[in-house]
């Protein structure tokens, strides 16, 4: 507690005035003598005894009346609550700065970033030297000190300086360097700073956030709900708001190529959608960019007033000549409120076409053979468009025909292979190929599982029990398929709706052990439990099987619209082809499953064409420094099939979304902890005023006077009586 005028507490002594004037008033009265006192000396003690205590408890409130007045002069305040029993004088501050992607959006003429670190130097201003204050922040590279108890302070304006460095002093406002591409987590980090807090030893303890209070960034990462209140739950929270009034800005929220398989040559279409935050419509322009040169441009595209639109058109386009893997970009046109979200990147794989053989007979009417019926599904329409390349294999070309320069074989409705043509298939699995099975008439059971022995356990899946007919079980003469692994990148797409592989009849099919050999993932299932799609990795390469033929006479799943995008989707996922569609949003880590061919290192290569090399350590590669966006590629060494798989990373989608969390809301999810809105991030001497003179205690002590006078002429009334 601290008082404004301290003199006035001198006044205080005015309360011994009551004690002094009752002590010398007290005039004793004259003794008169009276005939007969028996009977009044007893009422007399009592009179005496009533009125004595009625005195002093008058006294006592005239006492307390002019202390109160006095006290209530001298403008009492109550700071902290530790002040009341003392303890160390020192100060203790934990900063959370936002800087978040959002935070990089001008703001009055300069990005809230730098608004919120003019915030922090302020706050630095008001502690003294050996006053605790610990920095943290919610996205970008860490620094050693972030976190940690800086008493000199020197550490943390060194931080700051950083971050307000300009990167590109250019193109509406400086980018600075602080900024991260990150989504915030602010419920984490609060929770990170009361618990230092509570292991401080100071007297005062305060925790600032300088944020711009968007909803995303308090609703993302772990759960806020008790998140904060695991410790220090009484340390007040300034919340120091550095949104005010915000330009116009249109961000780039997606870009998606139309098109399963880039082919060389090939036109690819690019679809963009826009998110408007402003209050009236735009109308923006995209640019699109493959290994930094500029490609189409787009018309003018009106996006409605805070809602979203989607463009896409035949002339904006890429179309790529060399195969491999190529970086893209979609930018937009002119400046805005941010520039963060007005770029999204993407890769194309571009590939010449995906070799594929199948093996199968022939027949003078094609849709007589089941391998009819692969071909199609692999090659459909003009074979230039498409990125797969089917080549027609007899059983005896296999013997002879390099498998090497087929990425997968499918094998339809033949007959165990003899020794030759399985050993070679088995050295071509055992070296990373791909095989996929399909059943018939012409697959016996028992021949297979003995080619199969013959192979070492390295051409099939499952072990063949036998042929199941369905005519003979069921009332329709038909089996349906009800389950898809839609965990599989193959599946995930065509798992819905589900009419679209409930529809496919099985008449007749395979019956497959899944539990024999063991790592048999099964991917799909019919109705009453039985495996119809099977999958094994046999050392480097994988093993596929359809319990059903590729022909209609075992199933309608050839004339069915799920066939041609089961197989197209298989072979692609086999092939590698889709392996390098992965995106991310800044900040979360690139994951690189291991097979059992694993590599010894990894290289990185940056969006900053930096190169790091990392060892690997356990089943699966974890690279977590991603705060910058654009195309990181991991390339595996020490391994056969060392190709580089990109990842993009972006701006989260939701870090254009204005929105913001409301003071009740926090309050809800802060329930313990009082919260203080600072007045102005410009200027925040009147939130420190507040915050040293604490809250005032006048209109207490007035109101004690009040009682006390009211009571004072009770109790001198009463007297009278």
């Amino acid at each position: 507690m601290t008082f404004g005028a301290t003199p006035f507490l001198i006044a205080a002594m005015a309360g011994l005035i009551p004690v002094l004037l009752h002590l010398f008033s007290r005039n004793r009265a004259k003794e008169l003598p009276f005939s007969t006192l028996r009977f009044l000396r007893v009422s007399a003690e009592k009179t005496r005894s009533r009125k004595r205590l009625h005195d002093l408890l008058l006294l006592a409130v005239r006492v307390a009346a002019l202390v109160l007045i006095a006290l209530g002069l001298a403008k009492p305040t109550l700071t902290h609550l530790g002040t009341l029993w003392g303890g160390q004088a020192t100060t203790a501050v934990a900063i959370v700065l936002d800087n978040s992607a959002s935070m990089g959006t001008v703001d009055r003429g300069r990005p809230r970033l730098q608004t919120a670190l003019h915030a922090a130097e302020q706050i630095l201003d008001q502690l003294n030297n050996g006053d605790e204050v610990t920095l943290w922040l919610t996205g970008g590279p860490r620094f050693p000190e972030q976190g940690k108890v800086d008493r000199t302070h020197g550490k943390v304006r060194q931080i700051l300086a950083i971050c307000d460095a300009p990167i590109d002093p250019g193109g509406h406002g400086a980018t600075l360097r602080g900024m991260s591409h990150q989504r915030a987590d602010m419920a984490t980090l609060v929770r990170r700073a009361k618990r230092a807090l509570a292991e401080s030893d100071a007297a005062s303890k305060y925790l600032y956030v300088l944020t711009d209070l968007q909803r995303s960034g308090w609703t993302s990462g772990e759960a806020m709900d008790g998140a904060a209140e695991t410790s220090a739950p009484s340390v007040p929270m300034i919340l120091v708001d550095c949104r005010r009034e915000p330009e116009p800005n249109v961000a780039v929220t997606d870009v998606d190529l139309d098109a399963a398989m880039p082919v060389t040559g090939r036109p690819i279409r690019v679809r963009v959608e826009l998110r408007n935050d402003s209050t009236v419509t735009a109308q923006r322009h995209v640019e699109l960019h493959v290994d930094g040169v500029k490609g189409a441009d787009s018309r003018a595209i009106d996006i409605p007033a805070g809602g979203k639109a989607t463009f896409a058109d035949e002339d904006f386009a890429l179309t790529v000549d060399t195969p491999g893997l190529h970086h893209g970009e979609v930018r937009l046109v002119g400046s805005d409120g941010s520039a963060l979200d007005d770029r999204r990147f993407f890769t194309v794989d571009v590939d010449p076409g995906v070799p594929v053989a199948v093996v199968g007979r022939r027949h003078e009417i094609p849709y007589l053979e089941d391998t009819f019926y692969v071909q199609q599904a692999l090659a459909p329409g003009e074979a230039d468009s498409w990125a797969i390349r089917p080549t027609m294999l007899t059983v005896e070309q296999l013997r002879d025909e390099p498998l090497s320069r087929y990425q997968v074989v499918f094998l339809a409705n033949v007959a165990a292979l003899d020794r030759p043509a399985a050993e070679r298939l088995r050295a071509y699995v055992a070296g990373g190929g791909r095989l996929v099975w399909f059943c018939g008439d012409r697959v016996d059971p028992e021949a297979y599982n003995r080619m199969n022995a013959e192979a070492n356990d390295g051409l099939l899946p499952a072990r063949l029990i036998d042929v199941r007919d369905a005519r003979a079980e069921v009332d329709d003469g038909s089996f349906r398929i009800t389950y898809f692994d839609a965990e599989h990148p193959v599946l995930r797409h065509l798992v819905e709706p589900p009419t679209l592989y409930r529809s496919v009849l099985v008449y007749r099919h395979m019956r497959l052990d899944e539990d024999s050999p063991a790592g048999v993932r099964v991917l799909a299932g019919l109705d009453d439990g039985e495996p119809l799609l099977v999958e094994r990795r046999i050392e480097k390469g994988r093993v596929v099987m359809a319990g059903v033929s590729a022909h209609i006479d075992w199933s309608n799943l050839p004339l069915r619209p799920v066939f041609l995008p089961l197989l197209a989707r298989l072979t692609l996922e086999l092939s590698g082809a889709e392996a390098q569609r992965t995106e991310v949003s800044a900040g979360e880590p690139l994951l690189l499953p291991l097979e059992d061919d694993r590599p010894t290192d990894v290289e990185i290569f940056t969006p900053d064409r930096e190169t790091v090399r990392l060892r690997v350590d356990g089943p699966k590669f974890r690279y977590n420094d991603t705060h910058r966006i654009g195309i990181y590629e991991i390339r595996p060494l020490g391994i056969s099939d060392g190709r580089p798989k990109a990842t993009v990373v972006n701006v989260a989608a939701e870090e254009a979304d204005p929105s913001r969390i409301t003071i009740e809301e926090l309050q809800d999810h802060f329930p313990d902890t009082p919260l203080v809105m600072a007045d102005d991030p410009e200027d925040l001497s009147s939130t420190f005023a507040w915050l040293r003179e604490g809250k005032s205690l006048w209109e207490f002590f007035l109101a004690c006077v009040l009682a006390a006078l009211v009571f004072e002429s009770f109790l001198a009334n009463a007297n009278r009586k």
